[in-house]
């Protein structure tokens, strides 16, 4: 008996320390600097290699494919579907099993004392051994935590249909962050060899400036004024290269490749004018409602909250469990020791008569309130609409603007250069010429990428969705075909 007591004092006292002894344990650099070196590794794995000039479309399917915040929503997306399966498991019956082992230290005796008398009416004795071996296994179905657990049912299975609609909101959003990021990285890129050429040109000028004015070959003012002239052009040079950097780094994180990464990508030397877009505006609106995802979440967020009601007005009822179980007990007194029984049972919390009322009312509140964002977010969808198409057709006619200014300073650039031939002007006007022309040219292109830019966020507000339902099975070749087999059919029209 003592040294029962001693083992079960030791192990207590055991338990407590370690409960008490355990401390914060911050994690070590080494650990980070390794953690880090692996997710770099994650990060990049398993990716197609680059083959060539990176076309729109092929930045597009490595931004689907590869792009960490579209995993990360392609995750969230399993999640929601595996919550729905899960809460579809919950309508079943519980089934309980249960098995143990008990060891009394002493024997489980009792007498008895008579009520009339109170003398003892029964010597001490026991039913029960000192070692026992129990097992049981029980059925148990609540009709009121089934019907809770059916609508809790469809609410995740609209919640998961919201979380679809969100991924592809997101997707779409990305098609349209890498179109941006595509055009200026790309039309920049271009310019490139231009920018150096005529930076080194005006670096080289600038020192032919400063040797002439150390030796006072003309006036300081004059020399003064065009060495002004010149660092003024360098720093509008220098102002271009570092655009090309930045564009380049941030559709290079979209498409998930390392951002000091040189990417090759394909830009067209003749542009194409962008595609013409419908006029009849209440006919693109339909469409926009129709394809928009968020407004069919907050259709979903009507429908949740409408089962939410019946769900709080399901709990107001009386509970029914049905119960049916198996048992044994290895006790030698019983006379049988395997048992079956069943039962039925109600509960009711009275009290929940007095909250019927506010149920319903707060049901009522939350359903008019989601109609309320329906309705607002059907005006924002519209409005969106409106928005991206006239800020397309104001962008279309700026770029007639830049591209016949492009034209013009790229003929005063030829005839200057034609003149410099004939000494009829001096270098400095020349460069002047050559980096307006430079600079006409760049928000040429840039005037293009806007439109472009422009043309995604109008195909955006309507919802349009390039996507193949299975993009995550196919090459970035295959999906790069299909969404410029898409984008092919839009300039058609």
């Amino acid at each position: 008996m003592s040294d029962y007591r001693s083992v079960c004092i030791l192990i207590t006292l055991v338990l407590l320390l370690s409960g008490c002894s355990i401390e914060p344990q911050p994690i070590s650099r080494t650990e980070l600097d390794s953690i880090a070196l692996m997710d770099r590794g994650l990060i990049y794995e398993s990716q197609e290699p680059i083959q060539g000039p990176i076309s729109m479309t092929e930045a597009m399917a490595r931004a689907l494919k590869y792009n960490l915040e579209n995993r990360v929503q392609l995750m969230a997306q399993v999640l929601a579907n595996k919550s729905f399966e899960l809460s579809k498991m919950e309508m079943l019956p519980t089934m309980a099993a249960s098995a143990g082992y008990v060891n009394r230290s002493n024997v489980n005796g009792a007498s008895s004392e008579s009520v009339e008398t109170g003398l003892q009416s029964l010597e001490p004795s026991t039913s029960q051994d000192e070692e026992r071996r129990l097992a049981d296994i029980r059925f148990a179905w609540n009709i009121l935590d089934f019907g809770v657990s059916y609508f809790q049912a469809k609410q995740d299975a609209d919640r998961y249909l919201i979380s679809t609609n969100t991924r592809r909101n997101i997707m779409l959003k990305l098609l349209q962050q890498v179109r941006g990021a595509f055009w200026r990285a790309a039309a920049m890129q271009s310019l490139s060899d231009d920018i150096r050429d005529i930076s080194s040109r005006v670096e080289a000028s600038l020192n032919d400036l400063e040797q002439v004015r150390k030796q006072q070959l003309r006036t300081p003012v004059s020399t003064l004024y065009d060495i002004r002239v010149l660092v003024d052009m360098l720093r509008q040079l220098e102002s271009m290269q570092n655009s090309v950097n930045a564009a380049q780094v941030e559709l290079a994180t979209l498409i998930n490749m390392p951002p000091g990464k040189d990417l090759k990508l394909a830009f067209p030397e003749d542009l194409q004018d962008p595609p013409d877009i419908p006029d009849d505006i209440e006919s693109l609106e339909l469409m926009a409602l129709a394809n928009s995802p968020n407004y069919a979440s907050q259709i979903y967020n009507v429908r949740i909250d409408q089962l939410e009601t019946r769900k709080s007005l399901l709990r107001l009822l009386p509970g029914i469990e049905f119960s049916y179980g198996l048992n044994y007990d290895s006790n030698s007194f019983l006379v049988n020791n395997n048992w079956a029984d069943v039962g039925i049972k109600l509960t009711y919390d009275l009290m929940r008569i007095f909250s019927i009322g506010r149920v319903k009312a707060y049901g009522k509140a939350s359903e008019q309130l989601a109609i309320a964002r329906r309705l607002a977010l059907n005006m924002a969808v519209v409005a969106q609409v409106h928005l991206s198409w006239q800020q397309y057709r104001n962008i279309i006619r700026l770029l007639g603007h830049a591209k016949r200014l492009d034209a013009v300073d790229r003929e005063i650039s030829d005839l200057t250069q034609q003149a410099r031939a004939s000494q009829a002007v001096n270098g400095i006007e020349l460069i002047q010429n050559e980096v307006r022309a430079l600079r006409s040219k760049m928000e040429h292109r840039l005037a293009y990428t806007e439109a472009q830019e422009s043309l995604g966020a109008f195909l955006l507000s309507l919802g349009l969705n390039p996507i193949p339902g299975n993009y995550h099975a196919m090459s970035v070749q295959a999906l790069t075909e299909s969404l410029q087999s898409f984008y092919n059919l839009i300039d058609a029209q």
